[in-house]
C-alpha cells in the first residue's frame, strides 16, 4: 500500500503562521514591558533617594541581562568592556561578567573561556587597547572618550600636518629649494597668517 504523500507545503506555511504570531506576540510583549520601565522610572521618583537609587540599578541590571542574552557575543564582550571604561580585563574577568550578567554560552562548542578569549584576540577596534598583565597574562579595556579638547588639538595638529605636506609637494612640483631645508609646520601656518596679520 502506498505512503501518502507528505505535504511539505502545507507544514512550511503552517510554521509560517506560527512564526508571524509568535512575533505578533513579541511586539505585544516588548510594549508591556516597555510601559513596565515607564511606571517603574515614575514611580521610584516618589521614594526617597536611596530606595529610589536602588530600584533604578535593579532595573537596569534586568535590561541589561536580557539586552546581552538578545546580542552576539562580540557585541556582548564590547557591552561588557565599554559599561566600565578605562577598568581592565582578563578574559576569565569578562567572561565571568558576562555569566553574572546570564550570558547564554550554551550554543557555542567551545567553553565560555575559551569562547571569550578567542573572540578578544579577533576583535579589531580603535575602541580597545590591551596590556600584559600578571607576569604576561592579557588584559583588555575599552579607551576611554577623548575630551572636546584633546579631539579639537588632535584636528588642529592634522591640519598643520596636511598643510605641511601640500606645501612640500607644492614646492617640489615647481623644483624650488626650500632654504636651510623643511620648514616645521607651526612655522609654515604662522608664514600663510602672515600676510592676513593686521600691521
Amino acid at each position: 500500500m502506498p505512503m501518502p504523500d507528505t505535504n511539505y507545503l502545507e507544514i512550511v506555511k503552517s510554521a509560517l503562521e506560527k512564526m508571524k504570531n509568535l512575533h505578533r506576540e513579541r511586539e505585544s510583549l516588548d510594549i508591556e514591558i516597555a510601559k513596565l520601565e515607564q511606571f517603574v522610572s515614575a514611580t521610584a521618583n516618589l521614594l526617597p533617594e536611596s530606595e529610589r537609587n536602588l530600584i533604578i540599578d535593579l532595573m537596569e541590571n534586568i535590561q541589561e541581562i536580557y539586552r546581552l542574552r538578545e546580542v552576539g557575543l562580540t557585541d556582548a564582550i564590547r557591552g561588557v568592556l565599554k559599561a566600565s571604561a578605562g577598568q581592565w580585563f582578563t578574559a576569565a574577568n569578562v567572561r565571568d561578567r558576562l555569566i553574572s550578567l546570564g550570558f547564554d554560552f550554551s550554543g557555542y562548542t567551545a567553553n565560555p573561556l575559551a569562547s571569550v578569549s578567542t573572540t578578544l584576540r579577533r576583535v579589531k577596534s580603535d575602541d580597545i587597547e590591551t596590556t600584559n598583565v600578571d607576569g604576561g597574562v592579557t588584559a583588555y579595556r575599552w579607551k576611554k572618550e577623548k575630551s572636546l579638547a584633546e579631539r579639537v588639538k588632535e584636528a588642529q595638529e592634522n591640519r598643520k600636518i596636511q598643510t605641511f605636506r601640500a606645501m612640500q609637494e607644492a614646492l617640489s612640483r615647481k623644483g624650488d629649494v626650500v632654504p636651510g631645508g623643511l620648514t616645521p609646520p607651526d612655522d609654515i601656518e604662522n608664514a600663510l597668517k602672515a600676510p592676513f596679520k593686521k600691521r
